[in-house]
Parts: structure tokens; sequence; C-alpha cells
């Protein structure tokens, strides 16, 4: 199972403010694993050799970073097993107790977070926003950013916007004033 990319070799768009890799501000970090693992399936109380315990925290961490840094390209579970030495199988199966949902799931909501940042900090059309967040073109970030999100891309800038001028308006109009002054 693999996330999709582009199926032809274009060069992703350069933001001007944006880095290649995932914002600071929605990067997760291990603890955000770790609470998602406690709302994961109960484990039995009854141990199980061959049961699988789920990542541990280096292995959580080396993913979240090499997701998060190579958002814009094919991430298979293949490649994410073996960068901790894991079968394709035994990754799949503790990545899910790790982190409570598969591997794709976790890569796709990555790329509609990275996304949703995209809409509401630039004005790039969604086609390039697509493009920089891995996936193969506009109808399919729409697709995936209404069934993960709940909206399309247009909507949700649309409030966005809305929520950002409604956000000036409710200000501190004392340094409203400050500010007026300086221009």
């Amino acid at each position: 199972m693999t996330a999709t990319t582009a199926p032809y070799s274009v060069p992703a768009p350069q933001f001007a403010n944006h880095p290649h890799d995932i914002p600071s501000e929605i990067q997760l970090d291990i603890g955000s694993a770790k609470r998602a693992s406690a709302h994961a399936e109960p484990q039995s109380s009854v141990p199980d050799r061959n049961r699988a315990n789920g990542l541990s925290d280096w292995q959580i961490k080396k993913i979240i970073r090499h997701v998060d840094q190579n958002i814009r390209s094919s991430l298979r579970i293949t490649d994410l097993g073996a960068l901790v030495h894991l079968s394709a199988s035994h990754f799949s199966r503790n990545f899910k107790i790790s982190f409570g949902e598969p591997p794709y799931a976790y890569v796709l909501s990555r790329r509609i977070a990275l996304a949703k940042h995209l809409i509401r900090t630039t004005d790039e059309p969604l086609s390039q926003i697509a493009h920089a967040c891995g996936m193969s073109d506009q109808a399919h970030l729409c697709k995936l950013f209404r069934r993960i999100a709940g909206t399309t891309p247009h909507q949700w800038r649309q409030k966005s916007h809305v929520e950002c001028r409604g956000n000036a308006r409710n200000a501190d109009p004392v340094v409203d004033i400050a500010f007026a002054s300086i221009r």
C-alpha cells in the first residue's frame, strides 16, 4: 500500500515562505503518537509472545521525521519499515498499535494537515498545493480533503479568511491605534 504521488515527474512548487518539509506548527512529536496509541484498541491482559508491542520511541521519532520531511514524495510501507529495520507486515502492525491508525491513513492525515496550513497561509492555487502535499492533482486533493476534513479546500480557505478578518476586528484597539500611527 502506498500513498499516491504525481505519476509524472514535475518539480514541486516552491513557496517563498515555506520550507520543503511540514511547518513546525503542524509537526507532531512523540507525545502525540503516544496519546494516539492510548485511544487505540486495548490490549488483552493475557500475554501473547507473538503479540507486537508497538514501535519503540526511536522508531516513532524516526518515522514522524521521515514522513514530515518527505511528505511530497511517495511513502511506501516497505520503505518506512526498512527505515526502522522491520518487515512491511510487522511495521504496519506495530505502527497501528503506536499511532492508532494504519500508516497510509497517517500519511494522508499529515498531507491534509500540510494542505490546511498552505491553504490558510497562502493564496497559491489548489493545484500547486496538491503537488506540494504529494498528491497527484487538484481533484485528488479535493476528494481526500473533503473525506478527511469534512469540507472542500475552497470552503476551508473561505472560512480561514473570514476567521482571520474576524480576529482582526476583535483585536485590541490600543494595538490597532499604535499600528495605524506607524503606517
